[in-house]
């Protein structure tokens, strides 16, 4: 439960009053309910999902704080969230009439708000009865016009009702199960008290008007514990009628009967007033029956079905309403028993008759097989009679109108009503006699087109035909629109869609565009909807079953086409975009050669027309002229690339090439020429896009930690997951990249695993669930060589075949008894229940089967057919040795693709091989703790932060730091009033701001303000998340910047923890942690331990670098450092020895660094000679013990400038003379880029913009 209290200490704002009253109240909240969220602003209450709010008011009266009072206090109502008001008692609404400290039910405020405030016309009628009860004035009268008159019909408004008395007659009663009950009245004559003015406006509900009946469903019983039956029906079922109220008679909790008569045929004159039954039923009227209750007659209403639902205060005295039809015939006992379960359950619709909804279409489903059930029908069903007022008065008025001109669906909406009053669902209860009357005449349900309206009930179509454009057939049909047309043609342009024509079966010729399976749906609030965008994005031809001829000779080599599952394979958005790129850049050359050829009268190879330069093509093209023939270049040029305009840029794809269901209306050639650009994307995708991958991954410029942000690194440059398979063999053909080749793998078996566990679990009956989860994980991380055998499971196998035995056996001495005819209906229901029921399906218990290699071969078969990769491993350990991958990254890989949550403690995968499930195994059902939805998303885009996000990195790239910072602020606060105080893009921005102060010299803001960007990543992506171990290095060191060195190398051990929670010990960033870690641990003497972290840097660095990297030669100087503080001068000047080698190979003699290693390399030299002279010495006699050297131990400052070099922050003493020429060459720059046409954006989000940002100020030593 989430309990936010509103407190603003703002005096001249809404809730402002002392902070020790607020504070008092936050703090019993606080203890009260689990989760509790203070907010000082009313967005915070809006951005959540509240279930209940304390609204905390100061104790001076305002009227400004009242306004303000109000639109909160209504808002909240409205959205049905449960208002704790302890201190607002004068700015709540009539609160001298009405209770609000009154304890009731937690749908007692929603009441309120749909009776006194929820429409103007309620508000009114409000304010009209707190007028009358402020100034004593009487409520309207309501008299009741019952007259006990059995021959003359009695008017009321537009209606004639007639009340005919009740006649016991013993002779007409039911014989057999009846026989026993006594009819004898127990009623007690009471004296009706009127309501106090209490009781009107906080008990009964009803101030409006004075009423001898309760009105609040569920704080008082009845005097009368009976019930009323209310029977809709025509003249033309009379017949049907009469034998359904012979029937009821009889019915002990019975009060009486109310039949409403709908009007089909007009009655004569609308001049005429005196009607007689016989005007209304002719000849019938002398069949009236006489039962023991009275039967209340109400003629000439309208033909609408709303009428069962009308409140008739005048005729219903009871709570209880039985909803009948007229050819509803239920037993005496069935009738009795369903009142019982009413009484236990008066806030719930309880009936016989139940219908479902197919979970896939939600189409109306009235199969009788359905073990659920999503409604109760009407026709045959308890309700409290307070919900007729909620069906009449509140509900919205077009659901009641939808209903009289479709004479249907009255049910459902009742239904829908009484579930969103109560959050409760309906009750069935079972009958064992069919409702089926055999001589009754046919009813609406029979009609031709009753269930498919019914249907469109469920899904709101109130229109004839919805879509309005695109096909929903499979383009058999298709249909356009002017409107979509003008929407989608710049969205088209964006998404490089090509306008295309396709052919229906008709030979319609339709205008497109977007793909064919496009839905343009007008909602009815007027707004145009697009619905099914899946193939917005052309086909994959690499994964489409295609003719070979459409891929070049480089592809086949590779094996192209694959197979896949399905073929809705299509290219993603990003790739798109960086191919339009690409083939802009070929258009300016195409341009630039033929140019030059025109101008040179020469031939230019292409071998140099590949090697143009991009800026001097540009540069060529601007030059163009009318004496240049420009218009045959620039068509030239548009023809090469493939251009839909013959005199411009503009490259698009046709999203229905290659469907079969599809007819394009186009010729050959114009296909052939989409065909040629689709097959060079595809190309592009794998034999250029995947590379310039690999190759930033060996420039280190993108360094993934785990699967999902190798996965985020695919996405952004275009390549899709089926691709992970080619990705890995890449890979594996790269040294340096090995710990990118593990992860690689590691996501191959998890995805795989994914797609295994989907389907193992979707035949698990929901109490073996757990049971099943943990097998599964046993399987998967362990070695089980034998099926399940445990003892619960069979026990609860034998307690099934223990029951189907039984019912087995009750079902044949039944059929002893019975007909031959009964025996085929009974094995045919029971054939039904056991394919409903999943307890009593075979195919349920296959889980217990599953052994390690079973599934070890499900998962290779999955792995090679969906990414093409080969894991050649028979169980977990083949696993572990071959790709050298630990068991935790698996179990948290999977865990977060699956949704599963397991218990904290600590798992032993290797204890022993584990032949059957025994009490030592790894995975138990005790640990499966709760497994949940995982949904995909994409937040929107921020666009004016982004805005002032970008313009302060230009800041920054300029020098400009503090209006850099100042800027980037200002986009901290838009995001935060776009996502809310918690969000991934406010902590990366977060990051930037603290960088920024850190290299400005406030070391203590720096801090406190990373210190809010970890504790936001650690809420939103989670503790073990790599992002939160890079907040923490930063953390790490801005608070040894502090001086707080402990700390900081807690945070770092905390950072390294979740590394190898992620992706092991071979991995960049521990070798960034390590080298942290030695270096702080270097500054406050712990000079072992320093040591062995910085030497295992060192080695991670040779393998990821190479051994003659810049990176590997700062890791030597480390080292020599430590070292030489530790006395070992020999190994410091080794170290040190290769360190210079190294700058001096890649640096050169005359570079800085080189010098200060080659000053470093003579000045443990000459404390190597010392020592050794010492030495020699002692071993001469001349001395009897070696006498202690002076170590110069790092300065504080020494330290915090080597911990800015390993984090990539160098600070380079600069003129200010150089500092403007700087700036004058970004300006012009930027002038340039904003001449230029715009192509595809380089950053879409405020993440990628800071990663960009902080790899300026972060100049790595590479």
């Amino acid at each position: 439960m989430v309990s936010p209290s509103y407190i603003d200490n703002n005096s001249n704002n809404f809730c402002s009053f002392s902070a020790t009253k607020s504070r008092n109240e936050f703090d019993r909240l606080q203890s009260n309910y689990n989760v509790t969220v203070e907010c000082s602003d009313v967005t915070c209450l809006f951005s959540k999902n509240l279930s209940m709010v304390s609204i905390i008011c100061p104790p001076l009266y305002s009227i400004r704080i009242h306004n303000q009072f109000y639109e909160l206090f209504f808002h909240l109502l409205s959205e049905q969230i449960d208002l704790l008001v302890p201190t607002c008692q004068y700015y709540l609404p009539y609160s001298k009439v009405i209770d609000y400290s009154r304890k009731s039910t937690p749908t007692s405020l929603a009441w309120l708000y749909a009776i006194y405030f929820q429409t103007f016309e309620h508000r009114l009628h409000t304010l009209i009865a707190y007028l009358r009860t402020l100034y004593r004035q009487p409520a309207l009268a309501k008299p009741s016009k019952f007259v006990e008159v059995k021959t003359r019909l009695i008017r009321e408004d537009n209606f004639y009702y007639l009340i005919h008395e009740r006649h016991i007659n013993f002779t007409q009663m039911p014989i057999g199960i009846m026989d026993g009950i006594s009819f004898q009245s127990y009623h007690k004559s009471s004296i009706v008290y009127e309501p106090t003015l209490y009781d009107q406006w906080n008990r009964l509900y009803q101030p409006f008007y004075r009423s001898n009946t309760q009105t609040n469903p569920f704080e008082s019983i009845s005097p009368e514990e009976q019930y009323t039956i209310l029977i809709l029906t025509y003249k033309q079922r009379f017949y049907q009628l009469n034998r359904l109220l012979l029937h009821l008679n009889g019915l002990i909790n019975l009060h009486r009967i109310v039949v409403l008569f709908n009007q089909i045929d007009p009655m004569g004159s609308p001049s005429q007033t005196n009607f007689t039954l016989e005007d209304f039923l002719g000849d019938y009227h002398v069949y009236l029956p006489s039962i023991h209750v009275e039967i209340v007659y109400l003629f000439n209403l309208p033909n609408d079905l709303n009428n069962r639902f009308r409140p008739w205060n005048e005729f219903i005295q009871t709570d209880c309403i039985l909803s009948l039809d007229d050819d509803s015939f239920l037993r005496h006992d069935e009738i009795e028993y369903g009142f019982r379960v009413w009484k236990e359950n008066p806030s719930r619709l309880i009936g016989f008759i139940s219908r479902s909804h197919r979970s896939n279409t939600l189409q109306y489903d009235t199969s009788p097989s359905q073990c659920i059930y999503s409604m109760i029908l009407t026709g045959a069903a308890f309700l409290h009679r307070w919900y007729l007022d909620f069906y009449t008065h509140v509900m919205s008025k077009q659901i009641r109108d939808y209903v009289q001109r479709k004479m249907n669906c009255e049910d459902i909406a009742m239904n829908f009503l009484i579930s969103y009053l109560t959050n409760q669902t309906p009750m069935k209860i079972g009958h064992r006699e069919t409702f089926h009357c055999y001589k009754c005449q046919e009813s609406l349900s029979n009609k031709v087109t009753h269930y498919q309206q019914r249907t469109e009930c469920i899904l709101e179509k109130e229109q004839e035909q919805s879509v309005v454009y695109g096909s929903t057939d499979f383009g058999k049909t298709c249909t356009t629109n002017d409107k979509y047309k003008e929407l989608l043609d710049k969205v088209s342009t964006m998404l490089k869609i090509k306008p295309h024509a396709v052919k229906t079966e008709k030979g319609e010729v339709v205008d497109l565009l977007t793909a064919v399976e496009c839905k343009g749906i007008v909602g009815n609030d007027g707004r145009h909807y697009l619905l099914d965008l899946l193939r917005m994005t052309p086909p994959d031809l690499n994964y489409l079953p295609v003719d070979v001829e459409h891929l070049s000779p480089a592809m086949k080599q590779l094996e192209y086409p694959k197979t896949y599952k399905h073929r809705l394979c299509c290219l993603r958005q990003e790739l798109i975009d960086a191919f339009i790129e690409q083939k802009y850049v070929d258009f300016y050359r195409s341009i630039a050669l033929n140019l030059s050829k025109l101008r040179s009268a020469e031939s230019t190879s292409n071998e140099n027309a590949e090697r143009t330069n991009v800026e001097e093509a540009k540069r060529i093209v601007n030059e163009i002229s009318v004496e240049d023939n420009s218009r045959e270049i620039i068509q030239s040029a548009c023809r090469s690339i493939g251009s839909v305009k013959d005199n411009e840029f503009d490259v698009r794809f046709n999203p229905d090439l290659f469907q079969p269901h599809v007819t394009l209306n186009q010729t050959a050639a114009e296909t052939a020429a989409d065909i040629k650009l689709l097959k060079e994307a595809a190309e592009y995708l794998v034999l250029k896009q995947i590379p310039l991958m690999i190759q930033d991954f060996q420039d280190h410029s993108s360094v993934p930690v785990d699967g999902e942000s190798l996965s985020e690194s695919m996405h952004s440059r275009g390549i899709n997951m089926r691709y992970l398979g080619r990705v890995a063999d890449l890979l594996a053909q790269q040294s340096s990249l090995i710990y990118l080749y593990e992860i690689a793998v590691t996501e191959i078996l998890c995805r795989s695993a994914k797609h295994v566990f989907r389907a193992y679990t979707q035949s698990v009956p929901i109490h073996l669930l757990s049971f099943s989860i943990s097998h599964f994980l046993n399987c998967l991380l362990t070695v089980i060589s034998s099926p399940v055998s445990d003892y619960s499971f069979d026990e609860f196998a034998t307690s099934t075949s223990t029951t189907s035995t039984s019912s087995g056996s009750l079902a044949n001495s039944t059929n002893t008894t019975s007909q031959k005819p009964n025996n085929k209906k009974k094995n045919k229901k029971q054939q039904q229940q056991r394919k409903h029921n999943p307890t009593m399906r075979n195919e349920s218990m296959e889980f217990s089967s599953l052994t390690s290699k079973l599934l070890w071969i499900q998962l290779t078969n999955e792995a090679k057919s969906r990414y093409g990769f080969d894991l050649n491993c028979d169980d977990i350990e083949a696993f572990v040795d071959t790709y050298s991958v630990r068991r935790t990254c698996i179990l948290r890989s999977l865990c977060l693709k699956t949704g599963l949550q397991l218990a904290m403690r600590e798992y032993q995968y290797d204890s022993a091989y584990k032949s059957s499930r025994t009490s030592n195994e790894c995975f138990t059902e005790d640990d499966i703790v709760n497994i949940y939805p995982v949904i995909k998303q994409v937040p929107p885009k921020p666009s004016d932060a982004y805005q002032f996000f970008t313009t302060g990195q230009q800041k920054i790239q300029q020098g400009l730091l503090r209006e850099g910072f100042e800027l980037i602020s200002e986009a901290h606060n838009l995001l935060n009033n776009v996502y809310g105080p918690m969000h991934p893009e406010i902590s990366m921005c977060l990051r930037l701001l603290a960088r920024l102060n850190y290299i400005m010299g406030d070391y203590q803001e720096a801090l406190f303000t990373q210190h809010k960007a970890v504790m936001m990543s650690e809420r939103v992506l989670g503790v073990d998340h790599p992002q939160t171990a890079t907040e923490y290095i930063h953390m790490a060191l801005y608070s040894f910047a502090n001086n707080l060195s402990v700390n900081a190398a807690k945070l770092l051990c905390r950072a390294r923890y979740i590394i190898l929670t992620c992706c092991g010990e071979n991995h960049p960033q521990i070798s960034l942690i390590d080298s942290n870690l030695g270096l702080i641990l270097q500054s406050y003497g712990d000079y072992e331990n320093a040591l062995k972290f910085m030497e295992k840097s060192l080695e991670l660095n040779k393998t990821f670098y190479g051994t003659r990297s810049l990176k590997v030669a700062l890791s030597h100087h480390l080292c020599a450092r430590i070292q030489s503080c530790r006395g070992d001068f020999r190994s410091a000047l080794n170290s040190e020895r290769e360190a210079y080698q190294i700058y001096k190979l890649q640096l050169g003699d005359e570079h800085e660094r080189t010098r200060e290693s080659a000053q470093v390399l003579k000045h443990l030299t000459e404390q190597a000679v010392v020592l050794q002279k010492r030495i020699n010495d002692v071993v001469k006699g001349q001395l009897l013990v070696i006498p202690s050297l002076t170590i110069q131990q790092p300065s504080f400052q020494n330290v915090l400038e080597m911990l800015n070099v390993v984090n990539g922050i160098l600070f380079i003493q600069i003129r200010e003379k150089d500092l403007d020429i700087i700036r004058e060459e970004i300006a012009k720059q930027s002038t340039d880029d904003s001449q230029q046409q715009p192509s595809t954006p380089s950053v879409t989000t405020i993440s990628d913009a800071a990663e960009q940002a902080a790899a300026l100020m972060n100049n790595e030593v590479d």
